[in-house]
């Protein structure tokens, strides 16, 4: 399975959840499991590198610098053979790495941070996902009891855009913050926003 982490604008914690979604998977199901890191900022690989340097063991988590044509070969490997691992794709802002990511994925995860700004660039990530390729909102750095992440949520709702459960919201948290570079110790709420990825597929796969 693949899943794309998308979303046009950054710092939405875009490679924090790419790399904290593996770590929840390779711990559920002691498999390794691969960021593909498609951004050409490249923050995925610095985490990788960093940890290596901080003598970090990011455990089952490889992490691969990725481009469309590794992408688009990925997709035809695993449509032409049975496997159940997991790669996760930390996807570029835009062009058309972009658009081969969330092409070649089974699920798109569109991270936004709860503010106006933030969520019409998810809306804009969202519109163009192809009609029928499951995909969903999830809210970082959200703070439940203020206004923002209630309007967030509600303008989520009122628009009918597919989002993840709330209790699975990600929370903001310092150490999410200053994670870069260090192998995920506490995955927070990372393990139930898998849960519910999986959950979603297995029933469209039924």
């Amino acid at each position: 399975m693949i899943i794309t982490i998308a979303n046009a604008k950054g710092g939405v914690a875009k490679t924090t959840s790419a790399m904290y979604l593996a770590a929840a998977y390779g711990l559920r199901y002691e498999k390794e499991v691969h960021v593909l890191d498609a951004d050409v900022q490249g923050s995925a690989s610095l985490w990788a590198d960093l940890a290596e340097q901080n003598g970090e063991d990011l455990g089952m988590v490889r992490v691969d610098a990725a481009n469309a044509s590794t992408l688009k070969r990925l997709r035809r490997t695993l449509d032409q053979e049975t496997d159940d691992g997991l790669w996760i794709v930390d996807a570029p802002p835009q062009g058309p790495v972009l658009e081969t990511a969330v092409k070649v994925a089974d699920f798109v995860v569109v991270p936004t941070s709860p503010s106006p700004l933030d969520l019409q660039q998810a809306w804009a990530t969202m519109s163009d996902i192809p009609e029928g390729k499951p995909a969903a909102v999830l809210v970082t750095r959200a703070e439940r009891r203020t206004n923002a992440y209630r309007q967030t949520i509600i303008g989520l709702d009122e628009a009918g855009t597919p989002r993840f459960e709330e209790e699975h919201m990600i929370s903001k948290r310092q150490e999410l913050v200053n994670a870069l570079g260090r192998k995920p110790s506490r995955l927070y709420e990372y393990p139930t926003v898998l849960d519910e990825i999986m959950q979603v597929m297995q029933e469209a796969n039924a």
